[in-house]
Order: structure tokens, then sequence, then C-alpha cells
């Protein structure tokens, strides 16, 4: 009987406290990873399109129904819209749940349209 009541609290514990802890740190991995994805991916298309264009904004809109916030300023912290000159310095924040992250690029060349 003492055997049953020893396996049956350990159990309990287990199920209650180590198993949601497990679940809550896969989870956490999960949108990190899916968090500094999106902020590499992010920061090689600006680079290539040269600035914020319609196509990077469009790439926004989409992931903000997604939940992630990007924003996109200078060096001197004014907002960025549209293509910048070259040489110019693009520093992007993102926002995803309860993770931060930032980044930044600086155009090298301008692509031809």
């Amino acid at each position: 009987m003492g055997e049953k009541t020893g396996f049956m609290t350990v159990l309990f514990i287990f199920g209650a406290f180590v198993i949601p802890f497990m679940l809550t740190m896969y989870i956490n991995n999960i949108e990190g990873s899916k968090l500094l994805t999106l902020s590499t991916e992010m920061q090689q298309m600006v680079s290539a399109e040269g600035g914020v264009t319609d196509k990077v904004e469009h790439a926004v809109n989409e992931l903000s129904g997604k939940g992630v916030e990007i924003t996109f300023k200078d060096s001197a912290g004014n907002p960025v819209t549209g293509r910048v000159p070259v040489g110019e310095k693009i520093n992007i924040h993102y926002k995803y749940g309860d993770f931060e992250t930032s980044n930044s690029t600086t155009i090298l060349k301008r692509n031809s349209d």
C-alpha cells in the first residue's frame, strides 16, 4: 500500500509541476526561434529592397495580423518610410508576445527597378 501512495505522489508532482514547466519552456523556445528567424528574413528583405518599400510593408502588415509588431527607424530615431539613400542605417525593432529584439541593416547598394 505504501508503494502505491508513494508512486501516486511522485506521479502527481511530476504531472502538476514538471510537465507544465517543460511545456512552457518548449513553447517559449518555439516563439523565440520564430522571432529570430523572422528578424533575419526581414533584415535581408529591407537590405535587398533598399528601404521600406511596398513589398516590405505588405510583409509587415501580414505579420502584424499574427501578433508581430515591427518598426523601422533611422539612426536618429525617426520612422523610416520608403527607400533610403545608399549608406543609410535602418534599425528594425520586433515585438512578438513577451519577446523583443532588434537589429539593423545598412543599405549598401540600390537594386534597379
